[in-house]
């Protein structure tokens, strides 16, 4: 029977976590998270250790360390609530170590029930605000949603076939630099490109990154700070490297 428990717990744990990670939840929560959960289940020596591509996990000395790789982080808040939400109903034994099981599967497998198209209008509305904030007039409102919308939409479209980091961003800012350019040059607007230009890339920066990156090192994690930090600047770089080519070009 403890054997049973031990592999349902450290499915739970280890699923947990996976989640979590592949979410963009910051390590500290990650961490504390599967802490939680193995002393609710009666394991108070656990040791975890999480960077940003895999989890090591044992539940006490006396058992084996299990580690799993995550191949792929997104931003789905959704997700990091929903898998909050079931460690404290567990820990608050309101439901069973096998219900967290099946409702934490659940969670992995679904998705995300918005379409793509209403994710790509909320990214030219969010440009448009950016915009508003730039100081920015009138003539700029259609190129910057138009611009915004589809900077957007390549990044998903792109994301969703490769893991790469830096071609999405790139292709992404060239073409919104290449549209803010043009319609610039066809409505003689070219004192006003600025604040267009950084309104539309917004929706592509990667500021959640940053944000949990920060997180990461005020928990003393240096080592997932470093990585996340790096890779929040490659992004940065492919943004700056299309825009600057399409600047070139016009």
């Amino acid at each position: 029977m403890e054997h049973a428990q031990d592999k349902i717990t450290m499915r739970v744990i280890l699923l947990a976590g996976k989640i979590l990670l592949s979410s963009g939840a910051e390590i500290s929560r990650i961490e504390d998270t599967m802490k939680r959960i193995a002393q609710c289940m009666g394991y108070h020596n656990s040791q975890g250790y999480v960077i940003n591509i895999f989890i090591n996990f044992s539940l006490s000395e006396n058992h084996d360390t299990r580690i799993i790789r995550i191949n792929k982080n997104t931003t789905n808040l959704l997700k990091i609530f929903q898998v909050n939400s079931i460690s404290r109903q567990l820990a608050s034994n309101q439901i069973s170590i096998t219900q967290a099981f099946d409702r934490l599967n659940h969670i992995e497998q679904a998705t995300l029930s918005i379409k793509l198209w209403k994710k790509c209008l909320a990214a030219g509305v969010i440009s448009l605000s950016f915009l508003y904030l730039q100081g920015g007039n009138f003539q700029n409102i259609v190129i910057t949603f138009i611009a915004g919308l589809l900077g957007f939409l390549i990044v998903e479209c792109m994301q969703s076939k490769s893991t790469t980091m830096f071609i999405p961003g790139f292709v992404a800012s060239f073409v919104i630099g290449v549209i803010v350019l043009l319609g610039s040059q066809l409505f003689n607007i070219h004192q006003t490109i600025g604040p267009s230009l950084i309104a539309s890339i917004m929706p592509i920066v990667p500021g959640v990154l940053i944000t949990t990156a920060i997180q990461d090192l005020f928990s003393r994690h240096m080592l997932i700070f470093t990585a996340k930090f790096l890779e929040a600047l490659v992004i940065a770089f492919a943004i700056g490297s299309g825009i600057s080519i399409a600047y070139l070009l016009f």
